[in-house]
């Protein structure tokens, strides 16, 4: 099972597989919809059958289907089914998106993606931290690569919606009603209501176009479940369950990927309690910077007094490497290649609180994002795999960290873990876990203690990939952690 973070990758078997598109259930929330798009080489749709959803459940080749809606363990989840082996030669990647009619993806809580074998076996998973003014979201995609099929885990989003999607892949924008092509795929007509015209793809998912109504119950299709038809235990997101039997294979529906922490509150499912303290924490929406060459931006928040760090992620278009420096202060907070054109620290407000300077160089176009503490990745057991700098969030016992990490060109590699019983404690870090200076390969064990506490990968140029291993060694004394900041 790998957990993904944005632009990281990973091979997936060429066999049927099961993808969630899922997020808390929260009254009032967003209604979010399913689809995927199949693109050629060029990156275009090439035509409308190549766009699937709820209204258009079964792609002309059956190679990918909507399946339906999954209610369970405080859960929502839409259904994909997709055979790899069944893809068409001209097909090069499949997009899986995410789009919100009533709403923005910034209203929507824990979202994510979830890849999983038809026996349960989870491939991949991918949760949304970054979410805000959006309203589509491409979540990832399958893509060939040498004769394989590997899953990217993309998370670009769309304030324009699908509009702004159809843009990017080309084809006329509409969708039109498609018949299952063979009887070996069975009618969804009955199951699904179609509509009787083009739909632009920008309506998709939206009221009135054939969908049910944010609240009623969800519309099954061709071989999916609702809650009330699971015959043992509550549907498959976060918990196990058994489908009705579908075409593509009748087996037991996989358990659905619940993030361990998510904006600040565990996730549904999990018995992970948030950090105590996380309820102290300062809560802001995204704020997205973007510029091209030497420029200063001000992050004109109200910070307040001796308050925790908060997350940077900086995106870079041309050129990887980039500096970001606050004016007084002698250590850069980037200053650094990003190996994917992307990485994430942690940047320290001012100790008098109020707004934050930052004077970014980099020879292209650039992104920075500022992001609240509460967007730290989960660290739970198992792997999770990517690159360069990155902030997590660890909440669960002691336990056993393997680090494997490669960098051709034997840079520094750095992580710390933070620690503290108030938000201020988390300034500064607690202990150092790992520091390669000529670090071409890394291989350490490391001890967590149990958390909560943050581990930062503070310095790297490095492909890595960090195992937790369930067993605990002795937690180191707290009091002696208190002492060694001091």
């Amino acid at each position: 099972m790998t957990h993904m973070i944005k632009g990281a990758n990973a091979p997936v078997p060429a066999a049927p597989l099961r993808v969630a598109v899922g997020r808390q259930s929260v009254p009032g929330a967003p209604t979010v919809s399913a689809e995927a798009l199949l693109l050629d080489a060029a990156g275009a749709v090439r035509g409308d059958a190549d766009i699937v959803f709820d209204d258009r459940p079964v792609h002309p080749s059956g190679a990918v289907r909507h399946v339906g809606t999954g209610q369970g363990a405080g859960q929502l989840a839409e259904w994909l089914e997709l055979d790899l082996l069944r893809v068409e030669p001209d097909v090069q990647r499949v997009l899986i998106v995410g789009s919100c009619a009533d709403g923005t993806f910034g209203q929507v809580r824990g979202l994510y993606a979830q890849l999983s074998t038809f026996d349960g076996t989870i491939v991949a998973q991918y949760a949304v931290t970054d979410a805000a003014a959006e309203t589509a979201f491409v979540l990832g995609e399958l893509y060939r690569r040498e004769g394989a099929w590997r899953f990217r885990a993309v998370g670009q989003g769309y304030e324009d919606g699908l509009a702004g999607l159809t843009r990017d892949v080309g084809g006329a924008g509409t969708v039109t009603a498609v018949s299952p092509p063979t009887p070996a795929v069975p009618s969804a007509s009955s199951a699904v209501p179609s509509v009787s015209g083009p739909v632009p793809l920008a309506e998709v998912g939206k009221t009135g176009s054939g969908l049910a109504a944010p609240g009623a119950p969800p519309v099954p299709g061709p071989g999916a479940y609702r809650a009330d038809q699971v015959s043992s235990g509550p549907a498959p997101v976060g918990a196990s369950a058994t489908y009705p039997t579908s075409p593509m294979s009748p087996v037991s529906a996989p358990a659905g990927f619940v993030p361990a922490y998510a904006a600040g509150t565990p996730a549904v499912g999990t018995s992970v309690e948030p950090p105590p303290w996380a309820a102290d924490f300062f809560a802001f929406e995204p704020c997205v910077y973007r510029g091209k060459g030497s420029k200063t931006v001000t992050v004109d928040l109200p910070f307040p007094p001796n308050g925790e760090p908060v997350i940077l992620e900086a995106r870079t278009e041309e050129y990887n490497f980039i500096s970001v420096k606050i004016p007084g202060r002698e250590d850069d907070v980037f200053l650094s290649d990003l190996p994917d054109h992307y990485g994430r620290t942690l940047i320290v407000p001012n100790r008098k609180g109020g707004p934050l300077t930052l004077k970014v160089r980099n020879s292209g176009a650039w992104q920075l994002t500022v992001l609240p503490l509460s967007a730290a990745l989960p660290l739970d057991f198992g792997t999770i795999a990517g690159s360069g700098r990155e902030v997590f969030v660890r909440t669960g016992p002691a336990a056993e960290l393997k680090v494997r990490a490669e960098d051709p060109h034997k840079g520094w590699f750095q992580m710390h873990y933070h620690w503290g019983d108030s938000p201020s404690d988390l300034r500064r870090p607690a202990k150092r876990l790992v520091y390669e200076w000529n670090g071409r390969r890394v291989r350490e064990r490391v001890a967590l203690p149990s958390g909560p506490l943050l581990v930062t990968i503070d310095k790297s140029r490095h492909q890595w990939e960090l195992t937790l291993d369930p067993a605990a060694p002795s937690e180191p004394d707290r009091g002696a952690r208190r002492a060694w900041r001091r």
